[in-house]
């Protein structure tokens, strides 16, 4: 038995332009979640015109960061119930979506949005009802329109942890490619990265269903074909396509199952040093890859035989041992490579990043292939600096 989940999906060049019309169908007052360097692009701008034309009262939160503050969430869910808002549209990269999930819950639940994350260390508050969301990707890269996560910062104790219910999935996922083509290059491979990694975290998961694996190994073959189009010309409408679409599987990939251990150890650092998403999930991904490989060796098989084709003549064993150089030659291909020590990150704060990890990511590292003790991960730590 297993599960599988894909938003309703509306996909395709312009279809931000039937905003306000999906809005309108769940109320008159809307709160628009909107990554601020967007907002001055002019897309806010559209978003707000197509839900005007609509009857759709507008209430604008731009307070929106890589890594978004929970206490930000809490400010904008507060607007949105004073106002009334019947609807979130949630749009930018990853963090506005996730940001407006988060206040999709906060919106019509006691509590504070840090009362919701999944951690070891307090009762996780469970949202009853949320607010209907209208997430409008403008990254290929986290996926969020298509999964029950919310990642958010609390940076006073300089932690990200993840609100994790089916009540934060999206009502609809407006998946507009246009809207990426102004992505920056560096932007482009860190999210473009971050995809590739939830499809080779769902694939190699313990918790791995039929579902997962057919959309994960759909991603990385598309990732590893487009990604290093799109960064080398950001114009290539066919890659960014292509990419949003990967995006979207990777997304639904981990939607049910999770991530796995890459992960674990970026979105600490993430949090405490404030690193770019895509960024620290690629700076410990090859030294993971390299201690794990031959704790599922068909999996990793798979991966090399869609990194490198040439490799499918070889035994399960030399494909699978392979997997962590290819992976770091798609790294260097896109101009990823990166340490943790470029954010910021010391041997000093190895034991502080492990406790992290082991009391906001324990379900994540769980799902990992190969068992990791908390020493295990100071090793990885201190390898990836």
């Amino acid at each position: 038995m297993f599960k599988g989940y894909m938003p309703k999906i509306e996909f395709g060049n312009g279809i931000v332009g039937r905003v306000g019309e999906i809005a309108g169908g769940f109320g008159d007052c809307a709160i628009l979640t909107i990554d601020p360097f967007l907002d001055q692009s002019g897309v806010g701008e559209r978003i707000e015109a197509s839900l005007s034309a609509a009857g759709v009262r507008v209430v604008k939160c731009t307070e929106i960061e890589p890594n978004p503050s929970c206490f930000a969430v809490d400010r904008a869910a507060l607007q949105a119930r004073e106002a009334g808002c019947s609807v979130v549209v949630a749009a930018g990269g990853g963090s506005a979506v996730d940001f407006g999930k988060a206040v999709s819950v906060v919106a019509l639940n006691p509590g504070n949005s840090w009362d919701y994350t999944e951690r070891a260390d307090h009762e996780v508050r469970r949202p009853v009802k949320t607010l209907p969301v209208i997430a409008i990707p403008t990254t290929a890269g986290t996926g969020s329109e298509a999964t029950p996560f919310a990642v958010l910062n609390n940076t006073s104790i300089r932690e990200k942890s993840t609100i994790v219910s089916d009540a934060v999935y999206a009502a609809k996922a407006l998946v507009d490619p246009e809207l990426m083509a102004t992505m920056p290059r560096r932007l482009t491979a860190s999210t473009g990265f971050d995809a590739f990694a939830h499809c080779l975290e769902a694939y190699i998961s313990l918790a791995a269903t039929p579902f997962s694996s057919m959309a994960a190994h759909e991603g990385m073959s598309i990732i590893a074909e487009y990604l290093p189009q799109a960064v080398a010309n950001g114009k290539n409408m066919e890659a960014r396509a292509k990419m949003a679409w990967a995006s979207l599987l990777g997304g639904s990939a981990i939607a049910t199952i999770g991530v796995a251990l890459p992960h674990s150890l970026g979105q600490p650092v993430g949090g405490f040093c404030g690193a770019p998403h895509g960024e620290s999930v690629a700076a410990c991904m090859v030294e993971v890859l390299k201690m794990s490989y031959s704790s599922n060796p068909r999996a990793f098989a798979d991966i090399t035989d869609i990194l490198d084709p040439s490799y499918r003549d070889k035994t399960v064993k030399r494909r699978a041992a392979a997997c962590p150089e290819l992976v770091e030659q798609l790294i260097g291909e896109i101009g990823l490579s990166v340490r943790f020590s470029d954010f910021g990150l010391t041997q000093d704060d190895i034991d502080k990043v492990t406790q992290i990890a082991l009391t906001g990511y324990y379900f994540d590292i769980q799902c990992h292939p190969r068992a990791v003790t908390a020493e295990d991960i100071k090793a990885l730590y201190r390898k990836c600096l």
